[in-house]
This record gives C-alpha cells, structure tokens and sequence, in this order.
C-alpha cells in the first residue's frame, strides 16, 4: 500500500516523497484515513511504528492555513495541542512537524522546561498555530496569559500512559478543562473539537482519561506480534551483575561499536557507566533528569554527529530520541515497567532499517525476563562472550522449598520455646529476689557487663 491510497493531500505526498517515504505503516494505515474525516481516535501506539506521522500528516491537512499576520490577541491563540511527556518528545514531535509540513504556512512552537518563558511567547506570537508541549511548560504559558487556547481545533495526547505514571493527570485535567468542546467558525457554525490519545497500553486509568477527553472515539489496536519491531534482533546475555560493566566496554570494544545507545534506570548509574567507559577510552556521555537542557540536547548531537560512542540515558530522558539507523541498543539492565522494554528496543530498526538490542541479564532479572518475553511472545536467543562465563542458577523445586521452610519453621519454633522457658525462669528468679526484700543499693556485682 502506498501513501496515495490514504487520502493524502498532494502537497504531503510530493513531501514524503522527497523525504524517501514510500510505504505507510500499520498504524498510518489504520489512523489516517479516520482522522482525516475528524473522527476521535483512541490508539496502542509504540516506539518506531510510524505514530508520529500517523496524527501530524491528517493535522496538518486538516487544519486551516493562515496567510495573514496575527495582531493583538490573536497572536496567542493557537488551532492545535500536542501533549508529550518528556522535552525531548516535545522537540521531537516539533521538529516532524516543520519537517512534514514544510510546503504549508503552519508554524509548530515547542514548549518545555529548561529555558525562559520569554523566548517560547516569542515565537508564540509570531504566527505558532500548533504547540507542543510538555504539561508543566503549558500551565506556565496558561497562568501567565501566553497562549490562548480557546479555539483549539485539535488536541493529541502522545504516549498518555507515561504522562500517568509520571504523575501529570491534574495537570492533564486542568489543560483538558481550558479547551473548547466546539470551535465557532467565522461564518457562524460549530465545529468539533478532534482529539486523539495514543497510549502503549489499555489499562483502567487509560480507559477512564478517554471516557473523559475523547467522544465516541474509534480505538486502534495494533497486533500483539507486532510490540516489538520485526527489523530489532533481540538478544540476551547473561552475566554476573558485578560484571556488567566490563562485559559493556568489551562489546563494544571488541565488536569495534561506533553508535550504541545504553539504557540503565537510574541517574547514578547512567552517570558511573559514562566514566567507566571513558576510563576504558571510549567516548561516551549521559541524558538524564539532572542534566540541564543544553547539555542534554548537546549530548544527543554529539551522539548523533557520531562525536561520541555511546550515549546513555535513563527511560525518561530518552523518549523522543530519533536517531535514523542507529545499530546498537545495550539494556544495561531490564526497565522498572516491562512496557518500557519495547519503547526501548524501539530506539533502533526504526523506518524499516534493521538494528540489534541487547540485554544484559543478571540473577535477580531472570524473573522479569520471562515476563517481557510473554509480553511480546517471543523467546529471546541467547550469546555468549569469552571471560564471562555465566550460567543462570537452576531454581529449587517447590517440593524441596517447602520441605525446607517447614524445616526452618520447625527450627525457629523450637528456638522461640527455649527462649520462653529461659524467660520464665529469669523472671521467675527476679521475683523471688524482690519478695526477700529492698533490692540493695550497690546493685548487681556484674554491673560493668552492662
């Protein structure tokens, strides 16, 4: 199936094509047409799939375009909201935006923490009629009279259960309270207001936003054999976790890695594997929450200009990362929530180019192991690396586990009735001493014991 078939204006195809897009994804081709008639659209959406493309191609051609400068008031109003979580999402999402929609007259602003609000009103009012933003950044703009977002005509919310679990629905209520359900046209209709909501998952809280937010939305489920990208080969290593970061700088030594992305779950970790790795001469450099903006967005184009080796992230820093043919993924160690393994491994084989993503498996993640492999019902193969002999621990049989915690039950049963028998007699003993008489004033003769 090819773009023409989705209804898409000429103006995007001729775009499109230059940018070397050819053939649609599963969720273009499930998404697009329905937006492009107005409908509200509740979708799966992972990592790598296209999802992107999916709401900003049917924006962009929906909404109207402005020739004529904005003055006084209007200058804030804007037609279109993207919601992400993260800044580097927001840039992300900005930057498809002017790069899609390059022969319209829209203008994409991206709003996010880290820099001045002055700077972002700036461009607000210079004729922005799409905004992207992450939730704090908007509710500044909000509260300081910076955007007007009474006729907005469409609103996405991109990766809505990552905004949930980091704890933005007050602020995802309050936005969602400052928009319009219709739009008044200019000749006097209404029109209705589009909104969207992409999440990886389904779960109760999900499911209650959208009952909330969306009307009578269509919901886009992509297959389950599909939650990991088909061009990603996934690998397991397993190793002592004493060992993993040795094992890192030998693979990519070793193997001579020129761009590898490492994912680790916390900052402190992210930022002792950066300087084992520079230790071991290779060139590497984190994004993480406690970096500032520059030396985030500084990090990444050092990355992406193959500056440095390795870029290391944690899970939040690193949505909206959009590499183009990056090879390598390395999971340092198994994320906090299975989901995000797909976000990550999504990282590379992004537009049908193939990648590879390694995990490297310690004792205690076997568990979880087995977990992610159900979620994308896939058993993972397996490699080996020479020095880093390592052999996952069989598992003690229920019967024998049972048979032992009866016996340690037994034992500290036993022990506690030893206890009480020596406690009886102790106190036993103190209430004899105490019916002889006043207890003497020098006390106890081992006094210097206690």
């Amino acid at each position: 199936m090819s773009f023409k078939t989705l209804k898409l204006s000429q103006k995007l195809l001729t775009t499109l094509e230059r940018l070397g897009y050819s053939e649609p994804s599963e969720v273009q081709i499930k998404t697009i047409p329905l937006l492009l008639e107005g409908h509200d659209v509740l979708a799966t959406s992972q990592t790598g799939t296209g999802k992107t493309a999916a709401f900003v191609l049917p924006m962009l051609q929906n909404l109207k375009e402005e020739n004529e400068m904005k003055t006084g008031d209007e200058r804030y109003k804007i037609k279109a909201l993207i919601l992400a979580p993260t800044r580097e999402l927001a840039l992300q999402i900005h930057h498809k935006i002017e790069s899609y929609g390059e022969a319209f007259t829209h203008k994409s602003v991206a709003l996010y923490g880290g820099i001045k609000l002055g700077s972002q009103t700036t461009q607000i009012r210079s004729g922005a009629n799409i905004a992207v933003a992450t939730t704090g950044r908007l509710i500044d703009h909000i509260k300081n009279r910076t955007i007007n977002l009474s006729e907005v005509e469409i609103v996405v919310l991109d990766e809505a259960d990552k905004m949930l679990e980091m704890g933005f629905i007050k602020d995802i209520q309050f936005i969602l309270s400052k928009l319009p359900i219709n739009t008044l046209e200019v000749d006097g209709t209404l029109k209705k207001r589009q909104s969207l909501m992409f999440s990886a998952t389904f779960p109760p809280s999900i499911m209650r936003l959208a009952k909330s937010f969306l009307k009578n939305p269509i919901t886009v489920e992509i297959d389950k054999e599909n939650l990991s990208t088909k061009q990603v080969e996934q690998v397991v290593h397993y190793v002592n976790s004493e060992e993993k970061m040795p094992l890192l700088s030998t693979l990519i030594s070793a193997n001579n890695w020129n761009q590898v992305l490492v994912f680790t779950n916390t900052k402190l970790q992210a930022d002792k594997i950066v300087s084992y790795l520079n230790e071991n001469a290779i060139l590497a450099q984190a994004i993480h929450g406690d970096k500032s903006q520059g030396m985030r967005i500084e990090a990444l184009n050092a990355f992406k200009e193959k500056n440095i080796r390795v870029l290391v992230a944690t899970d939040v820093a690193a949505r909206g990362i959009d590499i183009m043919n990056l090879p390598h993924v390395i999971n340092f160690e198994l994320p906090t929530k299975n989901e995000d393994y797909i976000h990550r491994i999504g990282r590379t084989g992004r537009a049908k180019q193939s990648g590879e993503a390694l995990s490297l498996i310690g004792e205690k993640e076997l568990t979880q192991l087995k977990e992610i492999e159900e979620l994308i019902n896939k058993t993972l193969p397996t490699i080996s690396t020479e020095g880093f002999n390592y052999t996952p621990h069989v598992k003690v049989s229920q019967k024998k586990s049972d048979s032992e915690s009866k016996k340690k039950n037994l034992n500290l049963k036993k022990a506690k009735e030893l206890a009480e028998k020596m406690m009886g007699k102790e106190n036993m003993g103190n209430k004899n001493t105490q019916k002889k008489g006043k207890p003497s004033k020098q006390g106890p003769s081992n006094k210097r014991h206690f």
